[in-house]
């Protein structure tokens, strides 16, 4: 699906309002999403809805703890918050950036009710470790699949591996519906608690829909044009401040708390777009792939750590370097579109980490690949001369 036809959605809903509250688009995603993964599937608002609803449909609550990775986004812990629970923080494999299963094992306690295995940035986390650990403990494994929509484990697609799993469909992810998400229920046992949840939900306030237009629009027709200037900078932080945007990450979310908006049902507006960019999912992630096996034959400089290859997808491409920030600045005057998927232990940098209830020192290997993360593009529309370039900037760094 093109920008144009995901343009024309957008300005179909906002001509036809009752586009954003009719169920059918919903209805419909849901059953491709079911065939897609084989299994039961329940489109929301947002993947941080799907982990709330599913930790609540578990009865996961007040003095229960819930284990995460270190080196992931506050769209994890703050659902785990918002439920009573208590976020614990394992440690990462520097390899793979993926949970360690020997720190999940150290930080199960006689409190804890389920382990939240994130697939990082598309690559398969270590799920057969983590399903053994779970077994001997009976706890719940929820699969974090919002990096890796159409990634496999041994010919089985990621978020059927775990009890119950979720997808985004958020910005920046495999596949964008501006917002949206689904919860993936591979335990029958979850069935009726999340159906029974989901009957209690509306829809997001239609305010909701005119700042993701705003995004949308806003920045296509001139905020990434002007994105790399003085001008650019000073607009955002303008509109930033006027909440003009719907932002990623609420000023609630920073501090842990949980805005009125999660959770909530999946608008039609979205579901639509998100059905017509499901059949592209195999197809961007080819590109991006093709990318990163570019960069990791081609990029030879010492001095930047590439991590071990995998057989997922490559929603970001990762490289370590002990001293990021001139490197971004640099990339930001050649316009450069590098990111910085997490150079926090809880990203972004901006948030609370005591209210995400993480103890700094407590994941040594997750904070020095936080300090030392850069995120080389691998969008679906990177030309060839523009890889050539990052390559040629980085080997030459």
């Amino acid at each position: 699906m093109s920008k144009t036809e995901t343009a024309k959605i957008l300005l179909r809903g906002l001509v036809t309002p009752s586009d954003w509250t009719n169920p059918v688009p919903s209805r419909e995603l849901k059953q491709e999403l079911e065939k897609y993964f084989g299994t039961k599937v329940f489109p929301v608002n947002s993947g941080r809805s799907a982990i709330y609803l599913i930790l609540k449909a578990a009865g996961i609550g007040e003095g229960d703890d819930v284990i995460i990775q270190a080196y992931t986004c506050n769209a994890v812990p703050n659902p785990v918050l918002w439920t009573g629970a208590t976020p614990i923080y394992a440690d990462v494999e520097s390899e793979t950036l993926n949970v360690d299963p020997k720190s999940v094992q150290e930080k199960i306690t006689p409190k804890t009710k389920a382990i939240i295995l994130q697939h990082t940035f598309g690559r398969p986390g270590p799920i057969e470790e983590i399903r053994g650990i779970a077994k001997k403990h009976k706890l719940l494994v929820i699969e974090d699949c919002a990096h890796s929509l159409g990634a496999s484990y041994k010919g089985k697609r990621l978020g059927t591996f775990g009890d119950l799993g979720i997808v985004s469909f958020g910005r920046e992810k495999v596949i964008s519906s501006l917002a949206g998400g689904a919860i993936l229920v591979n335990n029958k046992l979850f069935e009726e608690p999340v159906e029974n949840l989901l009957k209690q939900l509306n829809y997001p306030s239609f305010t909701t829909y005119l700042k993701e237009f705003n995004n949308f629009f806003t920045w296509r027709l001139l905020i990434r044009k002007i994105f790399f200037t003085e001008t650019g900078k000073n607009l955002l932080n303008f509109l930033n401040k006027r909440d003009f945007f719907n932002v990623v990450t609420s000023s609630k979310e920073l501090v842990g708390e949980q805005p009125a908006w999660y959770p909530k049902l999946m608008p039609g507006t979205f579901a639509k777009i998100a059905s017509a960019e499901l059949p592209k999912v195999d197809s961007i992630n080819e590109i991006r792939n093709k990318t990163a096996r570019f960069y990791e034959k081609n990029i030879t400089n010492k001095n930047f750590k590439l991590l071990k290859p995998h057989d997922g997808i490559y929603l970001r491409f990762v490289v370590l370097h002990e001293n990021p920030e001139p490197i971004y600045e640099e990339a930001k005057k050649r316009r450069f579109w590098f990111g910085n998927w997490y150079n926090s232990v809880v990203y972004p940098g901006r948030v609370d980490i005591e209210k995400m209830k993480y103890t700094l020192g407590s994941c040594p290997v997750a904070e020095k690949a936080a300090s030392q993360t850069i995120n080389l593009p691998n969008f679906p529309t990177i030309s060839e001369e523009e890889i050539q370039n990052v390559i040629a900037f980085i080997n030459s760094y």
